[in-house]
């Protein structure tokens, strides 16, 4: 049988929608199918008032699996990646969450193993809409386990603490121009709910664990507020018997200098000289 060439780019067109439209239905058929498997652990979080908690559980394919789709937006085959969330909304209160997470996921015939667990925590500091922050709070590195791993299955998981602290700047944004807006950072902290002073040498909390002895066991995180707030850029207040005062910077520099010169921000419609105090002469609460 002969084709005429004008039918050609027709027929190819034809073709590569059947092929789409047969991937989609192979995919449909795949996802009524996947599930995650029966083994996992426990996951158990402890947050202060005002705090939300969103767990990220990454499964990857398992090595040697089949584990490829097509992909109708880039035309193509790519790997199966596969994430569960599992998000709890900030409280009045402090509370404790927790939320079991499965060490597999399977669909059609690929099996994944779950990788990694990422933390995020968010927080407000304030009655309008922008006074809240976010932190991707570390999280667990999940590995394969050794022989060595087995012989001391009560290291499996540590226990996590970690410190989150607002560090307060002078706003640059239209919305809060000149007025204290604030950044949430999460450090991990030792047994006596210390962090280092030194930004650099600290660490977001969390842990490396083995995957095959994790079943039915479970690993705790708990993140406590700083008392103290913070500048988000050293140098740039001076602490005072009254709290701290922003230096007003040069034309070469915004740092504080030698004999430092201190300018005014706002704070919830005043004129203010010093945070959190808002003036020497009194307390004032925001």
């Amino acid at each position: 049988m002969k084709i005429s060439l004008w039918l050609l780019p027709g027929l190819v067109l034809l073709l590569g929608a059947c092929s789409w439209v047969g991937s989609a239905a192979r995919n449909s058929v795949e996802d009524v199918a996947s599930g995650y498997g029966r083994e996992h652990f426990t996951l158990v979080v402890s947050v202060p008032p005002n705090f939300g908690f969103t767990s990220k559980a990454q499964y990857s394919p398992k090595e040697g699996q089949d584990c490829e789709v097509y992909s109708p937006g880039l035309g193509g085959l790519v790997t199966r990646q596969q994430q569960k969330f599992d998000k709890f909304p900030a409280k009045s209160a402090e509370q404790r969450v927790s939320t079991d997470i499965p060490l597999e996921y399977h669909i059609g015939g690929c099996s994944m193993v779950l990788t990694r667990v990422d933390y995020e925590v968010n927080a407000t500091y304030g009655a309008d809409a922008w006074d809240h922050g976010l932190d991707h709070a570390g999280g667990l590195s999940i590995r394969p386990s050794s022989t060595n791993d087995k012989s001391n299955p009560s290291s499996i998981i540590q226990e996590q603490r970690g410190i989150c602290t607002w560090f307060f700047q002078i706003s640059t944004a239209k919305a809060k121009k000149d007025g204290i807006e604030k950044i949430l950072s999460c450090s991990a902290a030792d047994e006596q709910w210390r962090v280092s002073s030194n930004y650099i040498e600290r660490r977001k909390p969390g842990s490396v664990v083995n995957r095959e002895l994790l079943n039915q066991k479970t690993a705790n995180i708990t993140f406590r507020l700083a008392e103290d707030e913070e500048p988000s850029i050293d140098n740039r207040w001076i602490k005072t018997a009254s709290g701290w005062k922003p230096c007003q910077g040069t034309a070469t520099s915004d740092r504080c200098g030698s004999h430092p010169t201190f300018k005014t921000f706002e704070m919830n419609g005043r004129q203010c000289t010093v945070y959190p105090n808002c003036t020497e002469q009194g307390i004032f609460n925001e």
